[in-house]
């Protein structure tokens, strides 16, 4: 009996070290890319970059960041329905390193054919990557169905490597880009994390069958693989047109993700009693939400420019490329994000439409943080980039009481059978707020050639004080609303979970 727990206790440690292993190499690739992905963009083709103007980056960047989030609602069918999760994240895995191969060769051959090498490569990647990401996250719930406390330290060592790899990839992928070799080198690096993230976890194929299920044993069978075969080709095509005209595919996945939280909006409203009351708290949270991650997406667009065109690129006297300020994100999540159950436990008051508020709040304070430093150099038009770094760390803290906490709210406040559909809803308003931060980033877009340092920072200064001051207020106004409702509902006997 012994000898069968240390078993299973040893081939737990090697599937959950198997998923993590997979994920830092997965995610060590993916921000290697989109930590200077808003640079790759806008520089020359000489450079081997696209090209793009800033406002044509901005626009991109909104649109692929949007297509991303819609992807994982039809992945997710898709694996439910006709793959099994082992055989789905095997599939995807392997294909995400064929596409990124594919993305390396189409940047290569950009001075031939123009952006549309590139596009046509990258449009591969959605579709796919939906396959991987959220799914591996369920493998680790799987891996301990039966073991509460062992499902969290998976989770905590699944995040971990998700924020290690990001670290790494942050901090590598801009010196990289600034060597003699160039952009094509940070190309090269995520080719090779993505293949050596496919090839370990199908070496390590076999450890999952007491996880699996029988859909996932059974061989894949025509009518089973024809859908898959489908939803590729049909979220290829839906990618590929989007950025080959982001413009127009702006408004139109703009109409889809409005139509989808309208709709849970109103089939909430259909719903009776305390289950209608809790789910509207979090109806009025997931739009609440689009607010925050407008200003959690300057992270990687506007504020990296900011970072680039009007500060010293001095954080604490330690001389930075514009793109690796953006490390201070995954620090500070490993170092304070495994103390905040201890946090929400002590302050069991401090419930989750509270932490939304200060959320919301703080990420208004980073923008307000960025407009005080730009105020203390119009003169120069070179700010201290200490105030960025502030303004990461504020952003930062806010995400943790947001968007860590955004998935949980769904479970705890929605009506089991309207799960899914609210996870949907989720995604969507992540959609729409990289829509929104696409066209946002274009009012602070500096012309290509202009070296007007105090013109683009006055237009920078304006649009973080607006930001900040919409969110504040928002943020405000959020707490009070909450303070009532909450109040209302405990005189209703209905809790509102921490």
């Amino acid at each position: 009996m012994s000898a069968t727990l240390s078993n299973d206790k040893s081939l737990i440690k090697s599937q959950v070290f198997n998923v993590t292993t997979i994920t830092f190499l997965g995610q060590f690739a993916s921000y290697s890319i989109m930590s200077i992905f808003i640079l790759f963009l806008t520089m020359p083709l000489a450079k081997d970059g696209l090209g793009m103007t800033e406002k044509e980056a901005y626009e991109f960047m909104g649109v692929t960041q949007a297509i991303g989030y819609m992807m994982p609602i039809l992945a997710g069918f898709i694996i439910d329905k006709y793959l099994g999760l082992r055989r789905g994240i095997t599939l995807g895995i392997v294909l995400l390193a064929v596409a990124y191969g594919l993305v390396y060769l189409g940047s290569s051959y950009v001075h031939v054919f123009g952006t549309t090498a590139f596009i046509a490569a990258y449009a591969l990647i959605p579709a796919i990557n939906a396959l991987v990401g959220s799914p591996s996250s369920a493998l680790v719930s799987k891996i301990y169905k039966q073991d509460e406390v062992g499902s969290k330290s998976g989770m905590t060592y699944y995040y971990m490597s998700i924020n290690i790899g990001s670290l790494v990839g942050i901090g590598l992928a801009p010196l990289l880009m600034d060597s003699q070799y160039g952009v094509m080198s940070v190309l090269g690096i995520v080719v090779i994390g993505k293949a050596l993230a496919a090839l370990n976890f199908v070496a390590k194929h076999n450890i999952y069958e007491n996880v699996i299920d029988d859909k996932d044993k059974s061989k894949m069978t025509l009518n089973r693989l024809i859908p898959v075969v489908c939803y590729l080709v049909a979220g290829y095509a839906v990618a590929f047109f989007a950025y080959l005209n982001p413009h127009v595919s702006t408004y139109i996945i703009g109409i889809g993700c409005v139509a989808g939280i309208s709709t849970f909006c109103v089939r909430t409203l259909l719903l009776s009693g305390d289950d209608r009351t809790k789910q509207l708290v979090a109806t009025f949270l997931i739009v609440v939400a689009i607010i925050f991650f407008v200003l959690y997406n300057q992270m990687a667009t506007t504020m990296v420019m900011f970072t680039k065109n009007n500060t010293d690129l001095s954080l604490l006297g330690i001389n930075l490329s514009a793109a690796q300020f953006q490390m201070i994100n995954p620090f500070i999540i490993l170092l304070i994000g495994s103390a905040l159950p201890k946090f929400y436990s002590k302050y069991q008051n401090f419930t989750i439409p509270y932490q939304f508020s200060v959320g919301v709040i703080l990420a208004g304070v980073s923008m307000i943080a960025l407009w005080f430093g730009a105020t203390q150099s119009y003169d120069t038009g070179i700010v201290n980039a200490n105030y960025v770094g502030l303004s990461y760390l504020l952003v930062t803290i806010a995400e943790l009481f947001v968007s860590a906490v955004g998935l949980s709210m769904i479970g705890l406040y929605c009506h089991p059978k309207m799960i899914a559909f609210a996870m949907g809803a989720w995604y969507l308003a992540s959609s729409m707020s990289n829509l929104i931060s696409g066209q946002l980033g274009k009012l602070v877009a500096v012309p290509q050639g202009s070296t007007d340092k105090i013109g683009s920072l006055h237009a920078y200064a304006d649009y973080f004080f607006s930001m900040g001051e919409i969110a504040i207020l928002a943020g405000v106004g959020l707490c009070f609303v909450m303070y009532v409702l909450q109040n209302a509902l405990r005189r209703r006997n209905i809790s509102i979970a921490c």
